[in-house]
């Protein structure tokens, strides 16, 4: 008898394999998430896997939250991306909101109704969110927002949006506040989609805000505290696009050895020879590295257990991974592969953003580092 989580989990490997891989590649080429499918997804669950059902949600563990992460990322990492980050977004109002905003918000989030979108960066200020500028400021006719916002994924596909702003100009990050904006907000308007690289069938855009009125009940947390609330819905973010270049890894190689069994080069196929032999071993070693700390980081979150470390160093492993397997993937397929004609040229650019988003693998080397430092420092 099927657990609701391996329910959930067949599902996901059902429908990526009948609904998503078809027009995977169309996708991409578009630049467009296919919201014709929103209402199944949101049937499904997908939108609201490891939730309580009492908002809607499935009540699944984690480590099955990112497993269906990890096979959108097989299929159309732009759709795994959307996924993970709308999640973000529950994160903070389940933890974060108010019972108000809860009952208001996470019903129609978790069953797919309505979608969720993040956005802390600017065009200046990645990374380094204390260097925000768009700013909120409190007056007699509510938090007046002003400024541009960069970088948000699912952009103008989403309803409501979780926005980072600057309340106190002088504190750095300690003067930062986050805010619910539904979509359709005066004063609130919404890019156009940006063309990207890779995960193109993830929506990006910019945003802006000019005399935006932010009224009761937008604040979610406290004034001034808004970096941590952000910083919690990153540290899912980042196992998020771990389980996701996870996926894409185990697709640069499905697609590298199916190559390999079929190609031949100077008189024999290329898996008899010892180069391509090594390439696929070294691939295989490493994602089943990436997919044990993935997995590890999963499980702590689902049984309520602090996993921003194991997080943040299964993101790097990943990252690297990804680089590694889709470069080797790439040189099995030779000129083949630098080709749109297959599908790896569209995964190694995917793929390139796991090094960057949610957290640069410089900026968590920072994080991992210091993290040590404390840890192992005293033994």
């Amino acid at each position: 008898m099927q657990t609701k989580n391996t329910a959930m989990l067949t599902n996901a490997r059902d429908f990526c394999k009948t609904r998503l891989t078809p027009i995977a590649k169309q996708l991409d080429e578009a630049g467009r998430f296919p919201q014709e499918f929103l209402s199944e997804m949101g049937q499904a669950g997908f939108l609201g896997i490891n939730y309580p059902a009492e908002y809607g949600g499935k009540d699944c563990d984690a480590l099955t939250a990112y497993k269906v992460i990890e096979e959108f990322g097989k299929v159309s990492a732009g759709v795994a991306l959307t996924v993970h980050v709308h999640w973000m977004v529950a994160d903070i109002i389940l933890k974060y909101g108010s019972d108000e905003q809860k009952q208001k918000y996470l019903p129609s989030l978790l069953k797919g109704e309505k979608v969720g979108a993040f956005c802390v960066s600017e065009f200046q200020a990645g990374s380094d969110a204390a260097a925000i500028r768009a700013a909120a400021k409190k007056t007699d006719r509510g938090w007046i927002a002003e400024g541009p916002k960069w970088f948000c994924t699912n952009g103008g596909l989403a309803d409501i949006y979780l926005i980072g702003f600057k309340t106190d100009p002088e504190a750095g990050a300690k003067g930062i506040s986050m805010f619910i904006v539904e979509k359709g907000t005066p004063g609130f308007t919404i890019g156009e989609p940006e063309g990207k690289m890779g995960c193109r069938s993830s929506v990006t855009t910019g945003l802006n805000f000019n005399d935006c009125v932010l009224g009761e009940g937008t604040l979610i947390g406290k004034v001034n505290e808004g970096f941590k609330v952000a910083m919690y819905a990153l540290i899912a973010g980042r196992l998020g696009m771990a389980a996701m270049g996870l996926g894409i890894a185990e697709a640069a190689l499905a697609a590298a050895a199916g190559y390999a069994n079929k190609r031949t080069a100077f008189g024999k196929p290329l898996t008899a020879l010892f180069s391509v032999q090594e390439m696929l071993a070294d691939m295989h070693v490493k994602i089943e590295g990436a997919r044990l700390l993935v997995y590890d980081a999963a499980a702590k979150r689902s049984n309520g257990k602090d996993y921003s470390l194991e997080g943040s160093v299964a993101k790097l492993f990943v990252a690297e991974t990804v680089n590694v397997t889709c470069h080797k993937a790439l040189q099995i397929f030779g000129g083949h592969g630098y080709m749109k004609y297959y599908d790896i040229e569209r995964i190694a650019r995917d793929g390139r953003l796991i090094d960057i988003g949610v957290g640069a693998s410089e900026v968590l080397k920072m994080v991992v580092g210091g993290a040590v430092a404390k840890l192992k420092g005293g033994e």
